[in-house]
């Protein structure tokens, strides 16, 4: 049997960057261009960094799906990819895969008449390393093929040429309302993977928006990708092992089911520093760590590790803040017979220690939260009780034997 193909990934999306208001109302962001790093709780990069520094955390990627400004703002477009690039330094890794959000392109030709003037100009290779950036600004994709791993970075924010600010008789939508992919770019993908794709590889894609309706929590459906669902059935059809997008603010670990049959993880991230959500949809800042492993041409498992931001408090884990410390995805068992291996661990015990269910079951730690959630109903139904929620990190598990 072939070796497995392991990696460990970041992910760091929506910072919203800016330089900070007299007028806190005019903050969108923790993340400020001019912040003083002290205190470090009140500053998500500072904060982060000293982590990083004392958990030796070290990853192969870093994968940013985009919004490094806010509001086209220069100033924090460039320090929002400062920051990034320093803390992709502090975890060793050697490359940054971005795409450009919404926010990063001047869409309402503020600065210049040409949308994209900005990020085609930060260079430092922004938001790809000039050898892999491809077909990222002319076509709105760069395909990249590594040894272990295939991503495609899609720029959803293509389109967003123009904003037309007073003319409330337009009769054509305004462009920089969602994401959008056409079907000359979904020919064109469809012929490179065609080629090139390898079944043994790690295959991840990413864009900012969603390509799939993503409006819990009121969020809305009218930024959702164009052509999202025939671009989710093409990944389906090259069996993706994770989809990777931003925007939304809200993270969100599931499954899209495709018309092929096979399901692909889809992930919203959140904002690992914007502060909008935290009001409207009752969500705080993220900062994931994955790590993926695939063997041979099998369905890739990940393990997804999160530390949450709270201002003044700083990154944490281990409380229920809007996403689970410890999730994951690409375990399909059926959750009764996840609770049935459980349970014979207990062999007339009536506590077991956590770190043996999972030395038993690792495959746990490839559930998502939904069934997460589900094999704690079900084993709540079976008088097995969790000390702490499964995924944030419970020490035991209590049996109670209704004989």
């Amino acid at each position: 049997m072939s070796e497995a193909k392991r990696i460990k990934i970041a992910i760091v999306s929506d910072m919203h960057c800016h330089p900070e208001s007299k007028n806190s109302a005019e903050n969108q962001t923790w993340l400020f261009s001019d912040k003083l790093r002290r205190p470090t709780n009140e500053h998500p990069v500072e904060n982060l960094l000293e982590i990083i520094d004392n958990k030796k955390i070290e990853v192969d990627y870093v994968l940013s799906p985009g919004d490094y400004a806010d509001q086209a703002n220069k100033q924090g477009l460039l320090s929002g990819w400062s920051y990034l690039k320093e803390m992709a330094l502090a975890m060793k890794c050697p490359e940054i895969l971005g795409t450009i959000g919404n926010h990063d392109i001047d869409s309402r030709h503020t600065y210049s008449n040409y949308s994209y003037e900005m990020p085609r100009k930060i260079r430092q290779n922004f938001p790809l390393h000039d050898n892999v950036l491809g077909k990222f600004w002319d076509e709105g994709y760069s395909f990249i093929d590594t040894d272990d791993v295939q991503f495609l970075i899609i720029n959803s924010c293509h389109y967003h040429t123009h904003y037309e600010k007073s003319n409330p008789n337009a009769t054509v939508e305004n462009p920089a309302i969602k994401g959008k992919i056409d079907p000359a770019q979904l020919e064109e993908i469809e012929k490179i993977l065609n080629s090139s794709c390898d079944h043994t590889k790690i295959k991840i894609a990413m864009s900012h928006h969603h390509p799939v309706t993503h409006a819990r929590s009121n969020l809305g459906e009218k930024d959702t990708m164009e052509h999202g669902q025939e671009l989710i059935e093409l990944l389906g059809k090259f069996k993706f092992d994770l989809y990777l997008y931003g925007h939304k603010h809200d993270p969100w670990m599931r499954y899209v089911n495709t018309t092929s049959g096979h399901l692909l993880p889809t992930f919203s991230s959140g904002s690992f520093s914007a502060t909008t959500q935290v009001l409207w949809a009752n969500k705080n800042n993220y900062f994931h760590l994955i790590e993926i492993i695939k063997q041979g041409s099998q369905i890739a498992t990940g393990e997804i590790e999160t530390y949450t931001f709270q201002n003044q408090i700083g990154w944490q884990q281990g409380k229920d803040l809007g996403f689970l410390t410890n999730t994951g995805f690409g375990n399909h068992e059926a959750i009764e017979d996840i609770s049935n291996r459980i349970i014979n661990l207990f062999n007339g015990r009536s506590v077991i220690p956590w770190k043996e269910v999972i030395a038993g079951v690792p495959e746990i730690s490839h559930l998502t939260p939904e069934k997460i959630e589900m094999l704690e109903n079900d084993l709540g139904s079976r008088n097995v009780h969790v000390g702490n929620k499964i995924g944030i990190n419970p020490k035991h598990l209590y049996y109670a034997d209704s004989n």
